[in-house]
C-alpha cells in the first residue's frame, strides 16, 4: 500500500469510522456523513492533483508528510 493510499485510508477511518448497518436516526446520520466525506475526498484529490501539476516529484514526499503528520 502506498503512502497516498495509507493517507486516504487513515483520513476515511478518522472521518467515517466503522461501518454501521441497520435502520434508525443514527445510522442515517452516519450515511449522510459518509456521503459528505466522499464529496470532500473528491475535492481534496482534485486540489492535490492541481497543486502537484507544477511539482510532480514532490508527490511521494507530500503524502509521506500527510500520512505521518510530521
Amino acid at each position: 500500500m502506498t503512502k497516498e493510499q495509507k493517507f486516504y485510508k487513515a483520513l476515511q477511518d478518522v472521518f467515517i469510522g466503522a461501518k454501521i448497518e441497520g435502520e434508525g436516526g443514527f445510522v442515517n446520520l452516519m450515511r449522510i456523513k459518509s456521503n459528505y466525506y466522499r464529496k470532500i475526498e473528491d475535492i481534496l484529490k482534485k486540489d492535490i492533483e492541481a497543486a502537484l501539476k507544477s511539482h510532480p516529484k514532490f508527490r511521494d514526499e507530500l503524502f509521506d508528510k500527510l500520512y505521518s503528520f510530521n
